[in-house]
């Protein structure tokens, strides 16, 4: 059965005013619910923001269509639009309301929750149950700290941070505001460092004595693990965003506005610069830079330094450009090994190499 997310209940007229779009239709439509091309019914509404998906479009039984304002006109089945510069942003616009309309649950510290007297929570905080904030820490105004989370000695966090449940903060970590932290989140894991023993061969523990600071406006998903430092601060710039099962390692600096997808793994004391995207399973060795607005696609593996505006692909990583023209060659090498060996054959190659292997193994 197919979830329905609480109504809109708006009229055409009054959403094309909430997207700043321009309507097509019947103005006293009620549109009830914001759904996806395949699950409108003739009250919902739902989105065009890629022409890949314009068959199902056409095809959707939703009542109204947001739709790209420039372009090739659109077939729908759909008698109400709405024309938008960007359909998918309208679309989240209405998603942002309906969240809005939500009634919020009042601030309170579950008598479940350990907090230490010395901790200090700014006004309208939460706190779930089983929760431990320790000596020091300091919580923002209406920031909501799930249940089963650790808060360390001397965190700080910023006002109106969201904080989902197990998720831990080390202590002398920095959060800023607005941050979102999604379900198994560790911030300030010890980085992963260790001096062989030269003698033994025994690994040796170096003491992580940094921390984390993470900027504002930055969301991070479940199961993301952020390592502190061994000295100094590795840092996450403003707005940047981090999917689930994410590492970043000790000492790294990642820039503002950055996108790192899935999978992605940052060694130890790599920077990043502003508005870098990382594609899924995207891998970085330490001790490199990589410029503003880099791009890497989905399993790119990047070993050394990239300047800044540079879009890389491939395993090693590569200008994008290079990379397709070799996956494409990695394809033919079959067709071309058998070119090979008929060429050899037309030139006596082949027989003479059967004869110096055989003449080897009588040898």
């Amino acid at each position: 059965m197919v979830h329905k997310i609480p109504p809109l209940n708006k009229t055409l007229a009054e959403v094309a005013d909430m997207v700043g779009g321009r309507a097509e239709g019947d103005s006293r439509f009620v549109v009830e619910h914001p759904a996806t091309l395949q699950d409108a019914g003739p009250k919902d509404i739902s989105f065009l923001g890629n022409p890949k998906y314009a068959a199902a479009a056409a095809q959707s039984a939703a009542g109204c269509l947001l739709l790209p304002a420039t372009g090739p006109g659109a077939s729908v089945r759909a008698r109400n639009r709405i024309f938008v510069e960007d359909p998918q942003f309208a679309f989240a616009q209405l998603l942002l309301f309906v969240e809005s309309q939500k009634p919020k649950a009042p601030a309170v510290h579950d008598a479940k929750a350990s907090i230490h007297y010395q901790a200090k929570l700014g006004p309208n905080v939460s706190v779930g149950a089983f929760t431990v904030i320790e000596r020091g820490a300091h919580i923002g105004e209406g920031t909501a700290i799930g249940a089963q989370c650790y808060i360390g000695e001397r965190v700080k966090i910023g006002r109106h941070s969201k904080i989902y449940p197990q998720v831990v903060i080390r202590e002398d970590c920095v959060i800023g505001e607005r941050v979102i932290i999604h379900p198994g989140v560790v911030i300030g894991g010890d980085g992963f460092g260790f001096s062989p023993d030269k003698k033994t061969g025994l690994l040796r523990k170096i003491p992580q004595l940094g921390n984390v600071a993470i900027g504002d406006d930055v969301e991070i998903g479940s199961n993301a693990a952020i390592d502190r430092a061994m000295v100094g601060t590795t840092t996450i710039g403003a707005g940047t965003k981090i999917d689930n099962l994410v590492q970043i390692a000790h000492g790294v600096k990642i820039g503002k506005g950055c996108i790192l997808v899935s999978q992605v793994g940052i060694a130890g004391s790599t920077e990043l610069g502003n508005h870098v995207v990382l594609g899924g399973q995207v891998g970085l060795v330490g001790h490199i830079k990589l410029g503003d607005g880099v791009q890497a696609g989905a399993q790119s593996g990047i070993m050394a330094d990239i300047p800044k505006g540079t879009i890389v692909f491939g395993y090693p990583a590569r200008p994008h450009r290079e990379s397709f023209k070799l996956q494409a060659l990695y394809g033919r090498l079959p067709e071309f090994y058998e070119a090979l060996k008929t060429i050899q054959k037309k030139l006596g190659l082949e027989t003479k190499k059967k004869s110096e292997v055989a003449a080897q193994g009588e040898s």
